[in-house]
């Protein structure tokens, strides 16, 4: 079923992007490539690692790539073909797939069509997740950006998702794909109205323990208008459906996983005062349930945002208010979001966020990661070159989750806290025009209320990387 899924997505791509081709005659084509060779040592310990037999391990991890782009002076149409073959514990060189399509379409300067879809087969997100959400810029090179393998395998802990994977234990091999499709037309200066649906869909090879599979369908709609000099509003909109299958679920027990989720929100910002814009905002997510023996929940909250445009490289931001989760019972707590960055030469920058609120769940791809979830997180990341071809990467963040799975009729309410921790740091040196070489290592240590949310992670990854065009037409 995956790969069908994967299959006709691409081959979506594949009717459609004949069709923007042939809007225009002039053409510039190039096919490119490369990939990258790693070494990994994975080092998992504590109680979650004595659930799987494979959480300590090293391989070789062999990854080509081949890149086919299309430019036309109103389209551009692109395809990647990156499969992976490790070798090592317990790995014996299977084919794991990676492909990735996207095409965009303009047929005035103000209108836009895109579409794109993304497939792959793995065993482990090769980066440490961690629940902060943070990612630290990276460091440009001295003189200019840095090119396409300037940081190759040295990003540590990039944000997850909700189509990405939390709390895996050990190296469970897992597909997910998705495709979206958008549109976007700008109607009046500086308004825009966007609209688009995206399809998500999560596999795992063998589920166990709280494996979840999911296919989740999204359709949103967002307008952001001018209304003066001074005010804006930004509105937007989206309705999201799916369902999902738990490993080891008992049919005759277990409560539906369909559910529905609407989710509204609107702002409006002021550049009354200058260098200090000011913002209003009102959110809210409902999740809707199919089975009537799960609560249906809505989440309300309502932001008053703060930015202090420093100087031109250094900006603060703050935003909070009151937030409100009505289920069978209501509870109120509050949102907070406080940012800062800063540009301190011209290839190093420090950044950091802390956020708190309260969030509804679905699809994380672990049962026990679904429900209401209220939550502590903070990042803060430094990027600096070293020199033209040297640059550094160092992160660290932390997250407290308190996840709330609520339930009536039978089914019961359930609570999990896990408090994780996580550090990190990379080099990356490119040399020889279409080469670099990366060396990043992360730690993490979590620990939370069941016995398989507590254990400590060490990654260290070496990667060589090729990344060049091999020819125009």
């Amino acid at each position: 079923m995956k790969k069908k899924v994967a299959l006709f997505s691409l081959c979506a791509l594949a009717v459609m992007a004949p069709q923007a081709a042939r809007q225009t005659e002039a053409r510039e084509n190039s096919l490119s490539g490369g990939g990258s060779i790693s070494y990994e040592i994975y080092d998992k310990s504590g109680d979650a690692a004595q659930t799987n037999g494979n959480d300590n391990y090293s391989r070789i991890i062999i990854s080509p790539a081949l890149t086919v782009r299309s430019l036309g002076d109103k389209n551009s149409i692109e395809l990647t073909y990156s499969p992976s073959v490790a070798y090592g514990d317990g790995d014996n060189g299977d084919l794991r797939q990676g492909v990735k399509g996207s095409a965009s379409w303009s047929p005035t300067s103000r209108w836009t069509f895109a579409i794109a879809d993304s497939y792959q087969e793995t065993d482990t997100d090769l980066d440490n997740i961690n629940r902060a959400r943070f990612t630290p810029q990276p460091a440009p090179s001295p003189g200019g950006s840095q090119g396409a393998g300037g940081t190759g395998g040295t990003q540590p802990s990039p944000p997850i998702n909700d189509s990405q994977l939390t709390g895996q234990t050990g190296r469970q091999k897992y597909s997910d794909n998705t495709f979206s499709a958008n549109t976007s037309y700008q109607y009046w200066e500086d308004s825009f109205f966007n609209f688009g649906y995206q399809f998500d869909q999560l596999r795992y090879d063998q589920r166990a323990g709280s494996n979840q599979d999911f296919d989740r369908h999204t359709v949103s709609a967002d307008i952001r208008h001018r209304l003066n000099s001074q005010y804006s509003l930004t509105a937007t909109a989206s309705y999201v459906t799916g369902s999902s299958d738990q490993a080891g679920q008992g049919a005759a027990n277990s409560a539906s996983a369909d559910v529905d989720e609407y989710h509204v929100s609107t702002s409006l910002q002021s550049l009354t005062i200058p260098h200090h814009p000011l913002s209003l905002s009102y959110s809210l997510g409902v999740s809707a349930y199919d089975d009537d023996r799960r609560a249906n929940s809505q989440v309300h909250t309502l932001l008053l945002g703060w930015t202090w445009e420093i100087n031109p490289k250094a900006t603060f931001s703050l935003s909070a208010g009151p937030t409100y989760e009505k289920s069978d019972n209501g509870s109120w707590s509050y949102a907070l979001n406080a940012s800062y960055s800063h540009q301190w030469s011209a290839t190093g920058q420090i950044s950091f966020n802390v956020s708190h609120g309260m969030e509804n769940r679905n699809f994380s791809g672990n049962s026990g990661d679904n429900g209401l979830t209220e939550y502590w997180r903070a990042g803060v990341g430094i990027s600096q070159a070293l020199s033209q071809n040297l640059s550094l990467n160092l992160m660290a963040t932390a997250a407290d989750e308190n996840v709330t799975q609520q339930g009536a009729n039978g089914l019961g309410n359930g609570s999990r806290n896990t408090r994780q921790y996580s550090l990190g740091g990379g080099l990356s040196y490119s040399f020889g025009r279409w080469y670099s070489l990366g060396l990043n290592y992360t730690y993490t240590t979590q620990d939370g209320d069941l016995p398989e949310d507590n254990y400590d992670e060490q990654r260290l990854m070496l990667v060589l990387s090729m990344q060049r065009d091999f020819f125009h037409w």
